[in-house]
């Protein structure tokens, strides 16, 4: 089971394993998995969950490993866009099975391209190694004997882009509170805008803003969404608008991934018949469709100047609504 609201690797990750993906619903305040629909989608095909915590905000991790345990199921969660981020203490990337980071270009630390798993479990951190340099050199004389899904592939990050991800980590508290703090202000000059509803932060948990997700109420604005994103724009203020449905897209529209049989829904050994039809993740979809609108902090290191010329371009795009309708 997939949050919808994520870039395609996460959707991606079970069909490398000819695993079917489901996809659950989102949170309309922190856009993270909702652990209700991930319960209403449990099936007894369903072997694991993959949380993603997203836009620097930790999913719930108690309601999902509550849920995990309870049917028996693998919890892994995908912490690309929230390193150093907390729930309840803890980092986020920490609280399941395997965690996941990213170490790519836009992230809030990189080293150019790949990223990192972490896990408590010495079996699990044995197999990730072996499958990260093909499953293949020390199977032989380790006597492995559980074969299954080993088959491995080049995932080694090169002694380079590892020397560069290492000093980054260093930088990684300095990257974090930046971003932090582009936040707040933003938080601060926009807090009074009618219509626009600011990124919430969940009690015992920490926000590190890999984006500034934005809610707007068009009825109560007297706009659409699309307007305001274009004036905004031309006021030079860079901007996302959506976030992209997996479950919309053609591969799981068409669901053909191995051939052209449609493996592997076609396989003899699924006995699923899921649907990634429009209407199966209604909050991710309207947002999506009609609502959000997102700065990537994560891309730029904005002085003061900067972040109040954004405030101020924003305070011109209300005081003309009127005109914009």
């Amino acid at each position: 089971i997939v949050p919808p609201w994520t870039m395609s690797a996460t959707a991606m990750a079970p069909l490398w394993w000819n695993a079917v993906p489901v996809f659950a619903d989102i949170e309309e305040e922190t856009f993270n998995i909702d652990s209700t629909s991930i319960e209403k989608n449990i099936t007894p095909f369903t072997r694991a969950i993959i949380a993603v915590d997203i836009y620097g905000h930790s999913a719930d991790m108690d309601a999902i490993n509550a849920i995990a345990k309870r049917y028996e199921l693998q919890d892994i969660s995908d912490s690309a866009q929230s390193p150093n981020a907390r729930y309840k203490g803890n980092y986020a990337g920490t609280l399941a099975d395997i965690g996941g980071f990213s170490l790519n270009y836009h992230k809030h630390i990189h080293c150019g391209e790949g990223g990192l798993l972490v896990t408590n479990d010495d079996r699990l951190a044995e197999r990730l190694q072996l499958i990260r340099n093909h499953a293949e050199s020390v199977v032989g004389g380790k006597n492995v004997t559980d074969l299954s899904n080993m088959i491995g592939a080049n995932y080694r990050l090169g002694e380079l882009e590892a020397a560069i991800a290492i000093e980054q980590l260093a930088k990684l508290q300095l990257a974090t509170d930046q971003m932090i703090a582009i936040a707040e202000a933003l938080n601060t000059g926009l807090e009074k805008l009618e219509g626009l509803r600011l990124p919430i932060t969940n009690p015992d948990c920490s926000h590190v803003y890999y984006a500034f997700p934005l809610i707007l109420d068009p009825t109560r604005l007297g706009v659409s969404r699309e307007t305001i994103y274009e004036a905004l724009v031309a006021e030079g203020i860079p901007l996302g608008m959506g976030y992209t449905n997996i479950h919309l897209l053609p591969i799981f529209q068409k669901k053909i991934a191995y051939g052209n049989n449609g493996y592997p829904w076609s396989s003899p050994e699924y006995r699923g018949n899921v649907s990634y039809d429009k209407g199966i993740c209604p909050v991710a979809e309207n947002l999506h469709d009609n609502l959000l609108i997102t700065i990537p902090i994560s891309l730029f290191a904005w002085n003061d100047q900067e972040i109040n010329l954004v405030i101020s371009a924003f305070e011109k795009v209300w005081d003309n609504l009127d005109l914009l309708g």
